[in-house]
């Protein structure tokens, strides 16, 4: 059986449907520089790409990839729909991040950091408008992305400065430990699922307490300053990661006082699975209001 991500109304130029699982063409693309370093890490790479449309200086979408914490890579489908940002005039970044278990909590997150910190470092030789960052993930992306964007508040004031405007997380994995409640079945019946959790975040929630287990993206909200605004995409029939992390996590986030009017959007996909399991996270009708969302949060003062 074909997986299910085939059905994509995907554009033809940006695709090649030969591979089993369709990957992202690049090479209609002009302006692009590939495997980038921003570490001394293998993985520690980026690829920036630039849109057709010619300007002094680009607001940039910051794609992190989804995997699991263990796999998948900067190329592969998570990549395709910032194809609609270069579309929007968009400069595309999409970086790898050292995985598990051979890497685990806080490296990649360490790394995502990393990655927006450089290209602030390198803004100008890049022509990226400093104050027009925004960070792009799905699933275990979707983690890292918000783990990310809450601290970087904190470091405006620093050299190692990573914050940005706005921040995407597709059916992200918030919390470890109330996901393993959520889905006790899906640890028993796949090794991998116990790989991700003692390999990346250091331990199987069950005996591993709240406290204890860092790698939560919501842990970070209280020491949170001036966070990012959040759009939250989840789909309703997400076996994998329920949709129930997103609704606590936009709470919380709610809750915390620490938001405008306008900067969280919970945008619940009624009957779509986690994503790679149907079209409908790189499908036009559910990008585009994520890139309009961080079309009202550009700051107009930057140009």
């Amino acid at each position: 059986m074909p997986p299910p991500i085939r059905k994509t109304n995907f554009v033809p130029e940006w695709i090649d449907m030969e591979p089993r699982i369709p990957v992202p063409k690049i090479d209609w693309i002009t302006r692009k520089s590939l495997d980038v370093p921003y570490g001394d890490q293998s993985l520690q790479k980026m690829d920036i790409y630039y849109p057709e449309s010619i300007s002094e200086k680009y607001p940039v979408l910051i794609l992190v990839h989804g995997g699991g914490f263990i796999g998948c890579d900067k190329r592969d489908w998570h990549f395709y729909p910032g194809f609609h940002a270069l579309q929007r005039g968009f400069v595309l970044v999409s970086v790898n991040y050292r995985l598990a278990p051979a890497s685990p909590f806080p490296a990649a997150v360490d790394d995502v950091k990393s990655a927006v910190s450089y290209l602030r470092k390198k803004a100008e030789d890049l022509q990226l408008d400093e104050g027009n960052f925004f960070l792009y993930g799905t699933s275990a992306g979707g983690n890292l992305v918000s783990y990310a964007g809450l601290d970087g508040g904190a470091s405006k004031v620093n050299d190692f400065d990573y914050h940005v405007n706005a921040v995407a997380a597709l059916c992200p994995l918030i919390n470890f430990c109330t996901w393993v409640r959520q889905v006790p079945w899906y640890i028993t019946i796949l090794p991998q699922i116990r790989k991700m959790l003692v390999g990346y975040a250091g331990g199987i929630p069950k005996k591993t307490t709240q406290s204890e287990m860092p790698a939560n993206a919501d842990s970070r909200i209280a020491d949170s300053i001036s966070p990012p605004a959040f759009y939250l995409q989840h789909g309703s029939k997400d076996w994998g990661v329920p949709m129930q992390q997103s609704i606590d996590f936009h709470k919380n986030l709610l809750e915390s006082g620490k938001f405008k009017d306008g900067d969280l959007v919970l945008d619940i996909l009624e009957g779509a699975p986690h994503a790679g399991a149907g079209p409908e996270f790189i499908e036009p009708k559910n990008v585009l209001p994520i890139l309009e969302f961080f079309e009202r949060h550009i700051n107009k003062k930057a140009y």
